[in-house]
């Protein structure tokens, strides 16, 4: 404790418990005017900023694995692999890529999934699993497109299988969450 200039007695602050409040208060204003904006708005708004972190995330998960790019190397164009081998060897790049291919891949998982997430809640008045479930099955299909996940002769069937498992794993978190 220290003395003010006027005798009275002043509680230093932790700076850290500060910084904490004033980015409480900025986040409360911003879900305070999030709220009064129309649907498109907020979709739009919600999709950026999510986007943007999931870019931030997937940036940083991209320089921690950079290393494993070089353990996938790309085949050479003659080499005859079966396409099961094939779709294995281009899901372990999309999850292995540098920097910039996890950016995005994370851009699209985060962003796809927040803004169908707020349009269902704005539209249904209410989160539930199946609200979630529905945000996951749109952005998987969605991230099996971008990463280039799968079987690209059957891509029909890529998207599918990753719409589904998307929302099946959305679903049971969900669930054990609330």
């Amino acid at each position: 404790m220290e003395e003010g200039k006027q005798g009275v007695i002043v509680a230093a602050q932790n700076p850290n418990a500060q910084l904490q409040a004033r980015f409480k208060d900025l986040e409360n204003g911003f879900r305070a005017w999030l709220a009064k904006q129309s649907l498109p708005v907020e979709a739009a708004v919600v999709t950026a900023t999510s986007a943007a972190q999931g870019a931030a995330i997937g940036a940083f998960m991209g320089t921690l694995t950079n290393y494993a790019t070089s353990a996938f190397p790309t085949p050479p164009p003659q080499a005859n692999l079966n396409t099961q081998a094939m779709a294995s060897f281009k899901q372990a790049q999309a999850l292995a890529g540098g920097p910039l291919v996890q950016a995005r891949n994370f851009a699209v998982m985060t962003g796809l999934n927040a803004g169908i997430s707020c349009v269902m809640k704005r539209i249904r008045g209410k989160e539930d699993v199946q609200s979630s479930m529905v945000a996951a099955f749109g952005s998987g299909a969605m991230f099996s497109l971008v990463s280039g996940m799968g079987d690209q002769k059957n891509q029909a069937a890529n998207v599918i299988s990753s719409r589904l498992f998307f929302a099946l794993i959305q679903g049971g978190i969900f669930q054990v969450s609330y």
